[in-house]
């Protein structure tokens, strides 16, 4: 009842509790500006290519996986290089030197002690051969009642199918995104799933920053997601100060253009990433 729901908030609010429901991402500022991240939510992650998603992400769920369980579906990435990335956000060694293994004796210990730490975190990683919604769905209900598993990462939406939708790409990624968002309200999770933007970004006047619309074959994304994030780099497009009123140099700055925000604002949060590529900060 409305009555049981209300003394809860407010038992909440008197003894000063966290909201429960809430995911912190990591990142202080953002999560205080726009909430972070939410149990039953579905979150779209979109970007052009070279705008840092998979970079991203990895910060992201490095932050989380100490902390709250996490699977990530990576149908971009193998197993191997996605585990490479995320030693490197957690050493700031370049992924290329690990992969290449071009690495000094102090190198290598910091790899092997970072690790040790993430073996011992919250994070499973599967590469399923079939892309498929039903078939992701029920690995997600089966991890989540084994592993009591918070977070979902989908990498991306666009390699995701469904074999019993003909009624065109659009229409199949409407159903795939409905079928998610139904499954992080029914489970209580929190589901992020990255999305590639079309080419009208690129065609765009000078600034080519993304919008709503540029979502790939966006259909009723925007419509079924509780929130939007949008990456952009000035500098990739060759632009060297931000718009802002100091003109701030845009030299690796990232730009998360929250466009959605059902229980928050909308707005911008600003991270610089390391020059090795390696890690965003606030």
């Amino acid at each position: 009842s409305i009555s049981q729901l209300s003394e809860e908030i407010i038992q909440n609010i008197e003894n000063n509790r966290p909201n429960k429901n809430i995911i912190p991402t990591g990142f202080k500022y953002f999560d205080e500006e726009f909430a972070g991240l939410s149990l039953g939510e579905l979150v779209v992650i979109g970007g052009r290519p070279a705008m840092g998603k998979s970079l991203f992400v990895v910060n992201l769920v490095s932050n989380i996986c100490e902390q709250e369980s996490i699977l990530f579906f990576s149908f971009d990435l193998t197993p191997e290089v996605l585990t490479y990335r995320l030693l490197s956000d957690r050493t700031g060694i370049s992924v290329s030197k690990i992969i290449n293994n071009q690495l000094i004796n102090s190198d290598k210990d910091d790899i092997k002690s970072a690790a040790i730490k993430l073996a011992k975190s919250k994070l499973y990683i599967t590469d399923s051969g079939v892309a498929d919604i039903n078939e992701t769905r029920q690995i997600i209900k089966e991890h989540v009642e084994q592993y009591g598993t918070k977070l979902i990462v989908i990498d991306y939406l666009q390699l995701l199918g469904n074999s019993k939708h003909n009624n065109g790409r659009e229409a199949e990624i409407s159903h795939i995104c409905r079928v998610l968002k139904m499954c992080a309200k029914e489970l209580n999770i929190c589901i992020l799933l990255l999305s590639q933007l079309s080419r009208a970004v690129e065609v765009r006047g000078s600034s080519r920053r993304p919008q709503l619309s540029d979502l790939r074959d966006s259909g009723s994304i925007e419509q079924i997601a509780d929130k939007v994030w949008l990456l952009y780099r000035p500098e990739y497009y060759m632009i060297d100060e931000l718009d802002d009123l100091e003109r701030t140099p845009a030299d690796c700055i990232m730009m998360l253009l929250v466009a959605k925000n059902k229980n928050g604002r909308i707005g911008t949060g600003y991270f610089k990433r390391d020059i090795q590529f390696t890690r965003f900060t606030s």
